[in-house]
């Protein structure tokens, strides 16, 4: 399953990777979203992750770059939000 947040801000969409692995775990990545509602940075938060497994952060980090907010002009240049995204086995 995944969350994200981001403030004031909606999500548009975003994909979602499969892990690598048949691992369980919860990733927390730290995302930065410009005015267009894209992602120009996203890298693992420890902050509530669970685990640091290659195979699971990967997938985490494609999914989080992946995602898009709406457009907001009176955002800031560079907002930071979060996506947690969160792996059981099998799926």
């Amino acid at each position: 399953g995944n969350s994200w947040g981001l403030n004031g801000r909606s999500l548009a969409g975003h994909s979602t990777f499969q892990q690598e692995c048949n691992e369980s775990g919860t990733v927390v990545i730290q995302v930065n979203v410009d005015r267009q509602g894209r992602v120009t940075n996203a890298k693992l938060s420890l902050d509530g992750t669970t685990t640091t497994d290659r195979c699971l952060v990967n997938p985490a980090l494609r999914t989080a770059r992946s995602f898009k907010w709406k457009a907001d002009n009176n955002a800031p240049a560079s907002q930071i939000g979060f996506v947690v995204i969160k792996f059981k086995v099998g799926t």
